[in-house]
C-alpha cells in the first residue's frame, strides 16, 4: 500500500506541476444511463437518470459529488458525499442484505481535476473508514472542432472499515439472505472510462460517457466481476466560454 501511494503521489505531483492553469469552466445537467452495477442481482442492464456537475476555477473544482477548495496551488480541502452504493434505490440488491447509509467525507486533494490524489475520511461515524483515490485523465481535441474526448483511469483504496461497511455480510444478514457470513479486509476499486463533450451551442453541451469498474473483493454481495454504464445527456454551461 505504501509503495502504491508513493508512486501515485509522484505521478500526480509530476502531472499537476506540468499543467498550465486553464480557464474557468462549469457544466450542470443530467444524463440517461444504461448499465449494470456490480451489486445488482438483475441479469439484464437497467435504465436510469444520472445528474452531471463539473466545475473548475482558480480556487478549486467540483467533480460530481467531490468538491475541493484550494488553500495552496495544487493543495486543497475536499468534501465528498458518498451515496448509498449498496441500496435498492438504484439497484436490486440481494434479499436480506441491509441497505448501506451514505455519509459525508472530508479530506485533502493534491493535484488538479485531471491528475489528483484524494484522501477522504468518514466524518459522520457511519463506518469510520477512509479511502484514497488516484485519478488520472486528459482531454483531447478531435477532428470535430466542437467535440472533445477525455479518457481517464482511477484507482481507489478502501480501508477495512469502509470495505466492511460496503462488502461485509453479518450473521443476521447471512441468515436472512442465504449468503455466507463475510468479513471484509482492505480492498481496491479499478475504474476506467471516456467522457465526450460536444458544444451544441454557446451554453448547451451534449455529454456522453462510457465507464467500467471492477471491485477487488470476494464478498458475496458483489454479483459480477465488472460493472459498466453508458450515458448520454444535456448540460448547461454556467462558466467558461
Amino acid at each position: 500500500m505504501k509503495n502504491i501511494v508513493a508512486l501515485s503521489l509522484a505521478l500526480v505531483s509530476g502531472s499537476a506541476l506540468a499543467m498550465e492553469p486553464v480557464e474557468e469552466y462549469g457544466i450542470i445537467g443530467a444524463s440517461g444511463t444504461f448499465g449494470q452495477s456490480i451489486y445488482s442481482t438483475e441479469d439484464s442492464a437497467q435504465f436510469g437518470i444520472t445528474p452531471n456537475l463539473f466545475y473548475y476555477g482558480n480556487r478549486g473544482f467540483i467533480d460530481g459529488s467531490l468538491a475541493n477548495y484550494n488553500l495552496l496551488p495544487y493543495v486543497g480541502i475536499s468534501g465528498n458525499w458518498r451515496f448509498a452504493q449498496v441500496s435498492n434505490t438504484f439497484d436490486t440488491i440481494p434479499n436480506g442484505i441491509d441497505e448501506r447509509d451514505g455519509n459525508l467525507e472530508l479530506g485533502i486533494t493534491l493535484g488538479t481535476p485531471g491528475a489528483r490524489i484524494t484522501y477522504l475520511q468518514d466524518v459522520m461515524s457511519v463506518h469510520g473508514g477512509k479511502e484514497i483515490q488516484v485519478h488520472l485523465g486528459k482531454t483531447f481535441d478531435t477532428p470535430m472542432r466542437r467535440f472533445t474526448l477525455t479518457p481517464y483511469v482511477e484507482l481507489d483504496w478502501r480501508d477495512r472499515k469502509l470495505s466492511q461497511h460496503l462488502y461485509g455480510v453479518s450473521a443476521s444478514e447471512s441468515s436472512a439472505s442465504g449468503l455466507m457470513k463475510y468479513d471484509a479486509s482492505s480492498s481496491y476499486v479499478y475504474q476506467a472510462g471516456v467522457i465526450g463533450l460536444y458544444d451544441f451551442s454557446k451554453k448547451l453541451v451534449i455529454i456522453s460517457k462510457a465507464r467500467m469498474e471492477s471491485h477487488d473483493d470476494d464478498s458475496p454481495i458483489v454479483q459480477r466481476s465488472f460493472g459498466w454504464s453508458f450515458e448520454l445527456g444535456l448540460t448547461y454551461k454556467f462558466a467558461g466560454k
